[in-house]
């Protein structure tokens, strides 16, 4: 996975998620379908940070985000999971908690 940055889209996987997500919205899936479709591709899709976020995000730009999805974003942030590989762990915790006051308030 390339990263570039250290919000929820800056990276290679969490764009796919958005490309596939938009795509799947446009053709009318349900909710649950296009998750699913989503995730698809992706070994253990609940354990990766940027796939769960992702779909968090896109979740909430829809209004529709699942309880599930959301329990897991949180509980990801809040465990730290992946914070090791960045660089900068500083500025990316200081995004993952503006992204969970987001996701607390949904």
């Amino acid at each position: 996975m390339g990263a570039w940055g250290f919000g929820i889209f800056d990276n290679d996987d969490a764009l796919d998620i958005r490309d596939r997500f938009r795509r799947f919205v446009r053709d009318g899936l349900p909710m649950e379908e296009v998750t699913r479709q989503c995730i698809a591709d992706f070994p253990d899709p609940m354990n990766d940070v940027s796939v769960v976020l992702a779909l968090a995000a896109l979740q909430m730009e829809q209004n529709k985000l699942q309880p599930e999805i959301k329990k897991r974003a949180l509980a990801l942030i809040v465990e730290r999971k992946d914070i090791a590989t960045w660089v900068d762990q500083e500025k990316r915790i200081q995004e993952l908690e503006a992204f969970k006051q987001k996701l607390l308030r949904f």
